[in-house]
């Protein structure tokens, strides 16, 4: 799917080339272009690709935002957390709020242990989106693994580091309902056991939302 993907869209600019010579003489590539062919490159795992075009993408325009947003989230997965904040501020810094971008700071932040930032963005996300009408829940359009409830896993982590162990617990409770879980968490949090409970329920959703 990938070759596949990556020449159709190489043929369709060699084509318009090929056949409209004489209209307006050679088509280049917009920024819309390189970035849409990055977010391919991105969905099929390819991400220094995908860094190459959206790079390239913020050369040809300084204010092509769908290329700070994509920077941002190929260089998380690039295990470059700051450079992805930066890449994202760069979008909040040139155009509107954006759910994405705020569900990308909140992993960058934690990357980071920058947990107080992580929370911060976390709880902007959930501002923005709406959990009663299940068609609203955010689903990340490049990639439909990563969704509202990764943000809340990311959110109760936070929380734990921070010692917000009722706010950590009302999250891992949010997390299962809106899962489709009947599980409640309710445990002595000021208590080592308790906490510990938590910590394992924190490992034990990040394991059912890999799967």
């Amino acid at each position: 799917m990938k070759k596949i993907n990556q020449f159709t869209i190489l043929l369709g600019l060699c084509l318009s080339v090929i056949l409209l010579p004489n209209c307006r003489g050679k088509i280049i590539p917009t920024d819309d272009d390189l970035s849409s062919y990055a977010w391919v490159l991105y969905e099929e795992g390819d991400f220094s690709g995908a860094r190459t075009w959206f790079s390239e993408s913020i050369k040809k325009d300084s204010l092509h935002v769908d290329g700070y947003n994509g920077l941002g989230w190929t260089l998380g997965h690039l295990r470059q957390p700051d450079s992805s904040i930066y890449y994202f501020k760069k979008y909040l810094a040139a155009s509107d709020s954006s759910i994405d971008v705020f569900a990308g700071l909140s992993f960058a932040y934690s990357a980071l242990g920058d947990n107080d930032s992580s929370r911060t963005y976390c709880n902007t996300f959930f501002s923005h989106i709406n959990l009663v009408e299940e068609q609203q829940r955010w689903v990340f359009d490049h990639n439909s693994k990563i969704d509202y409830l990764d943000v809340f896993l990311i959110r109760a982590i936070a929380e734990y580091r921070l010692a917000l162990f009722e706010s950590c617990q009302e999250t891992i409770n949010n997390i299962y309902f809106f899962n489709g879980s009947s599980t409640v968490v309710d445990v002595d949090y000021s208590s080592v056991i308790g906490r510990s409970e938590l910590a394992s329920h924190l490992v034990s959703i990040q394991t059912i939302l890999q799967n």
